[in-house]
């Protein structure tokens, strides 16, 4: 399974319209609102690269959502 961590800039005021958009997404598996650079943070899950490279396109064309950083996870712990 490929997971990354997606940091989303957002129209201002637009927070809890994009976020209702994102947790729509199959492949969304978080999704929290923050303060800070960015708005929101979203963990992103997908059996392969292209369905990762899908779901980031995906949420690049939420309306409402202005910049995205993505970062692929290399190692993931639980507690």
């Amino acid at each position: 399974m490929n997971s990354a961590i997606v940091a989303i800039t957002n129209d201002i005021g637009a927070e809890g319209r994009v976020m209702e958009s994102l947790c729509q997404m199959s492949s969304v598996k978080e999704c929290y609102i923050v303060y800070g650079v960015y708005d929101i943070l979203v963990k992103v899950e997908a059996p392969s690269e292209d369905e990762m490279s899908a779901a980031i396109t995906a949420i690049r064309d939420v309306p409402g959502v202005r910049s995205t950083l993505t970062l692929v996870v290399c190692k993931e712990h639980k507690k």
